[in-house]
Parts: structure tokens; C-alpha cells; sequence
């Protein structure tokens, strides 16, 4: 009978959940990359509370979007699909990384890097690494467990104002789905933005002259959270710039459980310089060749 070939792939596991296999998966993929490879991901097990939108359609866990972006992939749901797909995977890069819970039959062959926590940080196959900060996955936050998930299907309708002189886009990002206005909306919404502004004259009289000004007190009066991020809107509550910008306070002030957002590159390649020794020691590029 002819042997099965394996597709070139590491598997990161850990006999338990939260042991730290997300952190070193994404870790490695970015070192990968740095070093000039194009690893593809699979993440297996437990897909947690907190769903992603994929670019092309349907959702994933924030963990294996986490290891895409690490992956510098855009996460799609094949990278959260089955065993099966490995090799379809593997036509994607150079190496699949497969985040997985302990394995068994013919994927048991493939090289394993195990993942358990430790005084002071985790061991990877043994090796002590340090805690890392800031943690890339997010533990649940008590005061926001009564709330709904943000779903695209259910979630309120949103506004934002879009300021000639707004100040800074970052604020905003984790209004995914807003309608983005420069003239009065049609219909009434749930939730208005004015967001910070390097202008404040100027946006007042800006905000007066296309009528947005009277349509926000309309819209307040209709029902509407209004709300002026950082300076004096007539009619709007005053919140502030992190109250946008930070998933658990926007949580509270929508009414909807966020997902937190994705870290930035930086993260990324933290994280690949925190798992650098320990892929240095091991002489991983050796598997490469």
C-alpha cells in the first residue's frame, strides 16, 4: 500500500485550551515571513465567542484571523475549515501553521510543537519563554456579558459625521458598518457621531450652514444618541475620544458586545521577535531547506 505524503506543516498544540497556542502560532507564522517564507494558516478546535468578517464572505474566530493576519493572508473560512483541507491549504505557501488541540492518526506524524504554561510565561517543546505583552487574544470582560453580540444583520443604525476638519480617522475604526454623512441622512437613526475635531470654529459653522446642525437636534428629539467626541455640539452628549476607540467602552455606549480589534503590524512582529530564540534554538530554518 502506498504511503500517505503529508503536506510540509507545524502543528501548535497544547494538551489545554488557553495555554498560550494562539500567541506562539502567530508568533512563528510572522518569523516565517520575516524570513522570506509564505506560510498559509489552519486553525482547528474551539472557535470562541468573537467572529470575524471575512473579505470574501462568511465569518471566523478572532483566533484564526489573528493567525492570517499574522500570516499577512486575508482570513478567509477555508483557514478554519478541516484536516481535509490541509492540502489545499498547503498550495497556498510554503508551510501551512496549524493551530490545533492535540492530534492523533496520520496527522500525528507531523512535526509538533507543544505549547504549555509556565511560571512566569509558557515552555514551547520545552524551551522557557517570557510572558508577551500586550496579549493578542482577549479574555472575557464581565461587564459586557449581558449584552448582545454586534452582528452586521442586527446591529443599530449608525452615523458618523463627516467633519472637514476631522481629527483623527483611528477614533472611528471600530465603527464597522456607519454611514458616513456630509449632508442630512434619510430616516432616523440610532446612534450620531461628531467626531473630534482640529477645527472647532470652522466644523461649527460648517455643521450650520449644511443644516447638519438642526438635523442633529431633529434626530436627537426622534430618539437618536447623539454624541460630540472632545468638543461642544449643540444637543449632543459629550464622550470621549477612547470611549470610541476602546472596544469595551464603545460596547457599553452601543449596547452591543464588540470584538476587539485587530492588533496592529507592530504586534505582529513583537510577537515574532518573542519566539525568535526559541525558533533560533531549534534551527527551524533547517525544515525549510
Amino acid at each position: 500500500m502506498q504511503e500517505t505524503t503529508l503536506p510540509r506543516a507545524l502543528v501548535i498544540t497544547s494538551a489545554h485550551a488557553g495555554e498560550g497556542k494562539t500567541h506562539v502560532a502567530c508568533g512563528l507564522a510572522r518569523w516565517l515571513v520575516n524570513q522570506g517564507f509564505h506560510p498559509a494558516p489552519l486553525h482547528l478546535g474551539a472557535a470562541g465567542a468573537h467572529q470575524d468578517a471575512c473579505p470574501g464572505g462568511g465569518t471566523v474566530s478572532r483566533a484564526a484571523a489573528l493567525l492570517a493576519e499574522a500570516c499577512r493572508l486575508a482570513p478567509e473560512p477555508l483557514f478554519e475549515s478541516a484536516w481535509s483541507r490541509v492540502d489545499e491549504i498547503a498550495q497556498r505557501g510554503d508551510v501551512v501553521i496549524v493551530e490545533a488541540p492535540a492530534i492523533s492518526g496520520t496527522m500525528s506524524r507531523l512535526p509538533q510543537i507543544r505549547v504549555e504554561r509556565a511560571a512566569g510565561g509558557l515552555r514551547v517543546n520545552g524551551f522557557p519563554l517570557p510572558a508577551f505583552s500586550p496579549a493578542v487574544t482577549h479574555g472575557t470582560v464581565p461587564e459586557l456579558e449581558g449584552l448582545p453580540d454586534w452582528e452586521y444583520a442586527t446591529r443599530p443604525r449608525i452615523g458618523v459625521v463627516s467633519l472637514p476638519h476631522l481629527l483623527d480617522f483611528r477614533d472611528l475604526a471600530l465603527l464597522r458598518g456607519a454611514e458616513w454623512l456630509t449632508a442630512a441622512g434619510v430616516g432616523q437613526f440610532e446612534f450620531l457621531f461628531v467626531p473630534a475635531t482640529s477645527n472647532a470654529g470652522h466644523d461649527a459653522a460648517w455643521l450650520e450652514e449644511t443644516g447638519l446642525a438642526e438635523w442633529l437636534r431633529e434626530q436627537a428629539f426622534g430618539g437618536a444618541v447623539v454624541a460630540s467626541c472632545g468638543w461642544e455640539v449643540g444637543g449632543a452628549r459629550p464622550v470621549e475620544r477612547e470611549d470610541l476607540s476602546d472596544y469595551r467602552r464603545l460596547s457599553l455606549l452601543l449596547g452591543r458586545r464588540m470584538a476587539p480589534p485587530m492588533p496592529d503590524d507592530s504586534v505582529f512582529d513583537g510577537l515574532a521577535a518573542w519566539v525568535a530564540p526559541w525558533a533560533e534554538q531549534e534551527k527551524l530554518l533547517e525544515f525549510f531547506r
